[in-house]
């Protein structure tokens, strides 16, 4: 392989893959959440939204992976259950849609979801809390979304910022979702055969990025608080979503 060809990017193209990865980590640790919203709008630009795809499912995970275990105890376990079962039916079918969705079709779905998300989560702070009897379909929604876009996050955030007025239970359950989710559909990558030979390389490349976006997200929480995490959060996903849009419009 040629020193210069990341993964089968350029130079130019790899600078943007990897602020990208650093970007959406940060956001990540910042806010709680929105890995994947935060990056697979862009990374598409630079890489095959397939292999977008994957790589998001794989970074979410490995991002997650260090708190699953507080995650797990924190998290609403009697909630955490129906929306896992849901999303065990819904991933397995994003995986299939994945397989026939035409690339500018995935654009566009990617850049209107994580610009309704944002529109839907600015105004869950006034919006009435929905039945806990709701978990299955969201669940569904969320694991259908993971399978085909590596986004499950518009349907459990918005649900769970509605439902759920302990902020560290929600979060708790918000990252037990996620790290289970990723996993789900990274099963259902490897046997459709979509890990294929360039998602290692690309992993690799991400990792130091992902890693050091994890920690400056987490320095800029703590030196900050979380007095404003929540609006400059929505601001740039909504600001991501137009943008992402507007290209695969074009």
């Amino acid at each position: 392989m040629d020193i210069l060809d990341f993964g089968g990017l350029d130079a130019p193209g790899f600078a943007f893959f990897g602020v990208t990865i650093v970007a959406a980590a940060v956001l990540r640790a910042f806010s709680g959440f929105g890995f994947a919203l935060a990056a697979m709008p862009l990374l598409v630009l630079v890489i095959e939204p397939a292999r977008a795809v994957v790589l998001c499912a794989l970074l979410s995970l490995t991002a997650g992976v260090k708190n699953l275990r507080p995650s797990l105890r924190q998290a609403d376990r009697g909630l955490l259950k129906p929306l896992l079962i849901g999303s065990l039916i819904g991933t397995p079918l994003g995986v299939l849609v994945l397989d026939w969705l035409p690339g500018d079709v995935m654009r566009l779905l990617i850049g209107l979801g994580v610009l309704g998300s944002a529109i839907l989560l600015w105004r869950t702070g006034v919006m009435s809390g929905a039945g806990r009897g709701l978990a299955l379909p969201v669940g569904f929604s969320a694991g259908f979304m993971g399978g085909a876009l590596a986004i499950p996050g518009p349907p459990i955030v918005v649900y769970l910022l509605g439902t759920e007025p302990d902020a560290r239970k929600a979060r708790g359950t918000l990252m037990a979702f996620f790290n289970v989710s990723a996993f789900i559909s990274i099963a259902g990558y490897c046997v459709t055969g979509k890990i294929d030979e360039i998602s290692p390389v690309q992993f690799g490349l991400a990792l130091p990025c992902l890693l050091f976006g994890d920690w400056l997200g987490v320095w800029l929480f703590e030196r900050y608080g979380a007095a404003h995490h929540r609006r400059i959060s929505l601001l740039v996903l909504a600001l991501i979503g137009v943008t992402a849009t507007l290209n695969a419009l074009r």
